[in-house]
Parts: structure tokens; C-alpha cells; sequence
């Protein structure tokens, strides 16, 4: 999974190398500064991110990115130290988490329009600080740990005046504000609340930005607020009825429905009937002659007429036959 700026195009390996054989951290003298069409050929022009220089850290040991992660999805901001700088910006640690970086246009105090050695001093002034921050992107594969200081101070006093509003069941309106592979972020009026993929809606969501767009406003349920970890979860399903609730009511055994194949696994397929509900086409249930994989009969995106064999709403279970019927619609 990755979160980034529209157009970004990362510098090779090979200018990553140099950099760190060339030393252009605060613990030795950095290169004179290069003409601005260069850094904007390396896709680092003026507030873009930029890339961690490799995925582990300096000393080589494991670093946890499943915590990074964490902080990614919850917002929450954290705290780092300084430990030197490149042109683009500051290079940090914290005890456990990849190498960080934190592009300069995502520093609170600190003038972006600053060139030369006036840029490389002002950089090297935050040589040893601590700074709080908080998650931008994470990108294990290509070592990118990329972090604001920015974001990390929103306007508290509205922050807590917020969260002493905000209670589990309340539907409040907000502005998507980040579109993520696990599910988006949304503005509920200063304050960036999760709304997760499974909670996006009843039925399955391989990817949250066929759900909602950055900038759509929408309602949401709250379901949970934990002030002092600076976390609230959303859900949007919930504004909804559950479809298993009454599915009993729509389907009995032995009726004919039709459906679309979702899933095809070794075992058999998946079949959605509707939004959210979704019943299961076992391989013994496919022919009325053995198979040897489920695709030899169906696909996924293929519309089936199936038999319904047995209707379970407890435990959210439908059984499906194509046996003794015409086959699957073309």
C-alpha cells in the first residue's frame, strides 16, 4: 500500500546510493546545492516527498513496520528525533520505526524557499531535536517512511471541543480528505476520523475509491471515540440496513435466483446476489459430473442462474447448486 502525491516520480537507486556514500546528512559536509531543473528531474522539486534513502535504518536492524502502519491508519501524531538532513528535508528515528522522513514543505517554522548553503544551515539547526509528527505514507517495499509536522498540530482547543461533541451513534456529516488501500479519512470539522474498508459497505470493497472520492462529502456513523488516543472509527454500511437481517424473507430453498460470480476458489465459487450478501456455489455443486477446478465451469464477472439449497441468516450462509439447471448465462 501506498500514499502519495499525484505525478511523484521517485529518484533511482542509484542517486540513493550516491547519497549516502556522498554523505549528504548533517554528520558530514554536504554537496554544493544542484541547479533547481535537476532536483525537479529527480521528481524532487518543491513540496514533493521524498524518498527514504533504503528500508531498514542506519544500524541495519528490523525495523517494525506493521507499527508504522498503525500510525498511518490512526492518525495519531508521535514523536522523533532529528537525526540529519538532505536538501529535500529532515531524516529522523524513533525507537522501533523505520528511518523517517519529513519533507520540508511539512515543517512548521521552517521557509521552503531557502537555497544553498542558507537552506543546508537552516536544516541543520534541527540536528538533534525532537520533533511530533505524524504518518503520511508508508511503503515497506520501497523503504518510504514519510512524516508532517504540520499535520501533527491542528488546532487543539477545536480538536477537544470536538471530541467532548462526539458520541458512539451519532451520524455526523464530513469531507473525505484521503483515499487509502484500507479505507479512507474523513474531516468531521477539524478533527480526521477512520472510515475503514469493511466499513464502507455490506458487501465486499476490493478497492475503498469505487466507494468515495477525496473531497465528496458524506454522512457517517461514529462508531467508536477514544479521546485520548486521538481516534475515532466511522462506518458508513451501518446508515444502512443489514441485508441479513431479512434475507430470510427474499430467499427460501429451492428457488432460482440469479447472481454474480465474485470469487472462484479451489473449493467453489462465490456468488453475490445482492449488495452484501453473497452465497456460496460448492464444487460438488457445479456439475452433475465431477470437476476438476471450479473454473472449468465458471469465471469471475459471470452471471449464473443457481438453485438455492439452504438459507442460514445466523451465520450469514447460503448454499448455491448450478445442478439440474441450464448452465451459467453466458
Amino acid at each position: 500500500m501506498r500514499v502519495t502525491e499525484p505525478g511523484h516520480v521517485p529518484p533511482s537507486e542509484g542517486y540513493w546510493m550516491a547519497l549516502m556514500q556522498q554523505g549528504e546528512f548533517a554528520a558530514s559536509p554536504a554537496p554544493a546545492a544542484e541547479p533547481e531543473e535537476v532536483w525537479e528531474g529527480l521528481g524532487m522539486g518543491r513540496g514533493r516527498p521524498i524518498p527514504m534513502p533504503g528500508p531498514r535504518d542506519l544500524e541495519g536492524a528490523e525495523p517494525d513496520w506493521r507499527a508504522a502502519r498503525r500510525y498511518l491508519e490512526s492518525g495519531q501524531p508521535f514523536a522523533v528525533t532529528v537525526v540529519g538532513y538532505n536538501r529535500g528535508g529532515l531524516i529522523v528515528r524513533a525507537e522501533g520505526l523505520p528511518r523517517g522522513f519529513v519533507p520540508a514543505s511539512h515543517l512548521l517554522r521552517f521557509t521552503n524557499a531557502l537555497e544553498g548553503p542558507a537552506r543546508r544551515a537552516a536544516l541543520a539547526r534541527y540536528v538533534g531535536q525532537s520533533l511530533r509528527v505524524r504518518a503520511i505514507e508508508v511503503d515497506e517495499v520501497e523503504g518510504r517512511f514519510i512524516l508532517s509536522e504540520r499535520l501533527a498540530y491542528q488546532d487543539e482547543e477545536r480538536i477537544e471541543a470536538l471530541f467532548a461533541e462526539l458520541r458512539p451513534g451519532q451520524v455526523r456529516r464530513g469531507v473525505v480528505t484521503k483515499v487509502t488501500a484500507f479505507g479512507a479519512f474523513v474531516d468531521l470539522g477539524g478533527f480526521e476520523g477512520l472510515l475503514h474498508l469493511s466499513e464502507m459497505s455490506w458487501g465486499r470493497v476490493p478497492d475503498p475509491s469505487a466507494v468515495v472520492q477525496t473531497g465528496q462529502e458524506l454522512e457517517v456513523l461514529i462508531l467508536d471515540v477514544h479521546p485520548q488516543e486521538r481516534r475515532v472509527q466511522l462506518s458508513l454500511k451501518r446508515l444502512r440496513p443489514d441485508p441479513w437481517e431479512t434475507v430470510a424473507q427474499r430467499y427460501r430453498v429451492g428457488q432460482i435466483v440469479e447472481g454474480v460470480v465474485t470469487t472462484v476458489t479451489h473449493f467453489g465459487a462465490f456468488v453475490r446476489l445482492e449488495e452484501g450478501v453473497e452465497g456460496l456455489l460448492h464444487i460438488s455443486e457445479l456439475n452433475e459430473h465431477p470437476v476438476g477446478h471450479p473454473r472449468e465451469v465458471v469465471r469471475e464477472g459471470q452471471s449464473v442462474r443457481v438453485r438455492i439449497l439452504h438459507v442460514d441468516p445466523a451465520s450469514r450462509r447460503i448454499g448455491l447448486s448450478l445442478r439440474g439447471i441450464d448452465g451459467p448465462s453466458p
